[in-house]
């Protein structure tokens, strides 16, 4: 790991750690709210009891290949997608993946079944919106949409 790559790790745990005592910050930047989105999604998902598998898991052969988060939720293997978004939105996080998008993460999960050591029985695709306020204090709005048809 060089220099820079650490220090870029060193701030990702800060902010998280930052996030878990209530600290949000500005979300200023669209990737700052991703992250932020990201983490409220998985912290979400592991109180409702799911196991985490991977976050952000990228294909070996194809980089651009990527899936969010990976969970398992009892003998079910979840790949996650979530959709960080102003509250004030024209377009939510769920009417955001258009076809285009959804062809792509069928090729990120198939991907990762073929790379993976561990083969499930079932497996399911699921959106997870995260709807940030638009003020600083706020508490951002969580939909969880379970088992989207791509398969």
């Amino acid at each position: 790991m060089n220099g820079s790559r650490a220090i870029e790790r060193i701030k990702k745990i800060l902010r998280e750690f930052l996030w878990t005592i209530g600290f949000k910050g500005k979300l200023i930047s669209t990737s700052l709210k991703g992250h932020y989105g990201e983490w409220f999604a998985c912290q979400s998902l592991v109180r409702k009891g799911y196991i985490l598998v991977q976050k952000n898991w990228r294909s070996k052969l194809n980089q651009r290949l990527e899936i969010d988060l990976i969970f398992k939720d009892i003998n079910i293997l979840v790949f996650v997608e979530v959709r960080a978004r102003s509250s004030g939105g024209l377009v939510s996080g769920y009417d955001s993946i258009n076809r285009k998008k959804l062809n792509i993460l069928k090729r990120a999960f198939i991907a990762y079944l073929r790379e993976s050591k561990y083969r499930p029985d079932h497996y399911r695709f699921d959106i997870v919106e995260v709807d940030l306020p638009l003020t600083g204090n706020g508490k951002p709005t969580l939909f969880h949409h379970e088992n989207i048809a791509i398969f």
